[in-house]
């Protein structure tokens, strides 16, 4: 027997279950179908950006954030092998802070939320295509469980599954970074209140990439390490060897020498960026990763995905009050989105292509380090509230760079 739904939301990570809480409290019929049990481990950075955090506000859990084991960062510290640059959360509408909780139960708080609301979960469920008419309009989704089919019919979907690709139609990109992290307890480095972030020589010698460690509230830390497919294409390295190697960097061995690893690493794949996939279709909507908004310079998605979920249920709710999931409606979901959000990733996006590695940007960082407003607006750009070009709003520093950036050239 198939069961009917007004929405059925595949994936029931942050912006799955965000689109199920926000379309559930529209008065929609929403089922959230994931292919894993909850609570599941997601291995992830862990860290919530302010505009992150108010996602999770709207979604009735700021008194959860505030729970001491989470981290609770209010600045951050970048590490490159000439700067330091110390600067505080940018100020923002979001607030003065940041957040670090891990996705085993960040994930599973979103879910509850989502059911709370309203919302019908299946979880051991593998969506495995959608359904259309013979007029080619989306009838719900196909999907195994136990071994057995089944078919749960709606007339819109969204998919969020992440990499998963479950919706197919030529919406998914492809993943353009990798990364990789550890659980550490007793880890001893300093200002716990800031999110610290190391572009090292090995990470960037021969495309982009960062390391990190992230505080959380109870001692330990999420401590990790990402880099471009580019860089493992050109190295024919892996991304072991990366996360290895910058577990070695001296800053990193002297905060670690009393660490213990709470479990082995676990590594990720990502699309950053919001070029190169496509947001909707007749019938279909894509949120979180699966729209591929994960921010091009950070690789923060979790309030993006946050975000695209709230926007998603919107539409999806707007489809159903005019009884049209065409694709020239559901386009409007797909537009807001740029809106919101195409300046920052655009930029981001076209800094990481024509620079090929951040040592490139030595000279700059070394610039910020004097010029506290220009370092503001350097971590503005990493935390997704300001587009890169930004910095050309600080002539004085952009010139400072280019000098030393030539003197460089001229020594070499």
């Amino acid at each position: 027997m198939t069961e009917s739904y007004d929405l059925v939301v595949v994936g029931a990570g942050p912006g799955g279950s965000a689109t199920a809480y926000h379309a559930a409290r529209a008065g929609l019929r929403v089922l959230l179908l994931d292919r894993q049990e909850f609570p599941r481990d997601k291995p992830c950075g862990d860290g919530l950006m302010p505009h992150a955090a108010s996602e999770v506000a709207l979604m009735g859990l700021a008194d959860w954030l505030e729970e001491p084991h989470h981290g609770k960062f209010s600045g951050f510290t970048f590490y490159t092998p000439s700067a330091r640059l110390r600067q505080g959360v940018p100020p923002t509408l979001h607030g003065p802070h940041g957040y670090v909780a891990r996705r085993e139960e960040t994930d599973a708080r979103f879910l509850e939320r989502a059911i709370s609301a309203g919302a019908e979960f299946r979880s051991g469920v593998r969506a495995t295509g959608l359904r259309r008419s013979a007029a080619g309009d989306v009838t719900g989704v196909e999907a195994v469980r136990g071994g057995e089919e089944a078919v749960f019919a709606a007339p819109l979907v969204v998919a969020a599954d992440g990499v998963g690709g479950f919706a197919g139609d030529g919406l998914k990109a492809h993943q353009n970074a990798v990364a990789r992290r550890q659980y550490f307890t007793n880890v001893d480095g300093p200002d716990r209140q800031d999110l610290h972030v190391f572009i090292s020589r090995d990470l960037n010698r021969n495309g982009a990439g960062y390391g990190w460690v992230f505080y959380f509230g109870n001692g330990s830390a999420n401590v990790g390490a990402g880099v471009s497919t580019r860089t493992l294409e050109k190295t024919g390295r892996n991304l072991k060897d990366y996360f290895d190697r910058f577990l070695e960097e001296p800053q990193l061995t002297a905060w670690l020498e009393d660490a213990r690893p709470e479990g082995p690493p676990k590594s990720w794949s990502l699309k950053m960026g919001m070029w190169g996939a496509k947001r909707y279709a007749r019938g279909l909507l894509m949120v979180g990763d699966a729209a591929s908004m994960i921010h091009p310079i950070s690789g923060e998605g979790v309030g993006y995905a946050l975000e695209s979920g709230r926007l998603a249920a919107s539409w999806a709710h707007e489809a159903h009050v005019r009884q049209d999931f065409s694709a020239s409606v559901l386009s409007g979901y797909g537009k807001q989105l740029m809106r919101h959000r195409a300046r920052e990733h655009l930029s981001g996006h076209a800094m990481l292509n024509i620079v090929p590695n951040l040592s490139l940007l030595e000279p700059l960082f070394k610039a910020c380090e004097r010029d506290p407003e220009a370092r503001q607006t350097l971590i503005e750009s990493f935390t997704g509230d300001t587009p890169v070009y930004s910095l050309l709003k600080h002539p004085r520093t952009l010139a400072h760079a280019i000098k030393d950036a030539a003197g460089n050239r001229q020594k070499a």
